[in-house]
């Protein structure tokens, strides 16, 4: 399946984003678990099962099984948490929060998890074709002061093994233009404007939220 195929539903391309992500399970155990994921390691700290599990709302031995049907999560020698979307570690994606620096595994992540969040973030990386920096202000439902201008994001289509299979081709580019000549080494991406990308990044939030009640995500 081409990219431009998947991309003419954004419902359709998030549902195959989260799927990846998730490892195929259940929306409704998976997204709670996430999104406690997520703010926690948004605290810039590793995240231990057991303090995901009271985050979370659930058993122990259940955020173990999700975990383990999950793809790529990153652990410290500790057995801890530390990169799943947002890491600890370096990437080209560096993405602050309340003064926080954190980074995300690709470009797309840094216009979806703001709302996860309910927090804006400061978004910081290079263009792969130039080396020119890109930057933005990402809100929960908002896209800020973006540099340069014509800022455009490269898109794969999801599947399993989503970091090596999506993250890695999914950059920010300093124009539409130096997106296509990247992708003209990379048949198997389409570029979009930044506007698109942040667009499919609120469907991506809104279906990984929907299964949860206002008062679990944004208490």
């Amino acid at each position: 399946m081409q990219v431009a195929a998947a991309m003419t539903d954004k419902s359709d391309f998030a549902s195959l984003l989260i799927k990846a992500l998730s490892g195929g399970s259940k929306p409704e155990h998976f997204a709670p678990l996430f999104v406690a994921l997520l703010r926690e390691l948004a605290r810039g700290l590793p995240v231990s099962v057991r303090t995901l599990a009271e985050a979370s709302g659930q058993a122990v031995n259940q955020v173990e099984s999700i975990l383990e049907q999950a793809p790529d999560i990153e652990y410290d020698p500790a057995g801890n948490i530390v990169g799943y979307g947002i890491t600890l570690r370096q990437t080209p994606h560096a993405f602050e929060v309340e003064g926080r620096m954190l980074y995300t595994w690709c470009a797309l992540d840094t216009l979806i998890f703001p709302a996860l969040l309910g927090k804006p973030a400061r978004v910081r990386s290079l263009c792969p074709q130039t080396g020119m920096p890109v930057s933005a202000t990402v809100h929960p439902h908002e896209l800020r002061e973006v540099e340069p201008a014509r800022v455009a994001v490269s898109l794969v289509v999801p599947q399993s093994g989503i970091r090596q299979s999506f993250c890695c081709e999914v950059h920010f580019f300093a124009s539409h233009e130096e997106g296509n000549r990247w992708a003209q080494r990379h048949p198997e991406v389409n570029v979009v404007s930044v506007a698109s990308a942040f667009l499919l990044g609120q469907e991506v939030a809104r279906q990984i939220i929907e299964p949860l009640s206002c008062r679990e995500v944004f208490s």
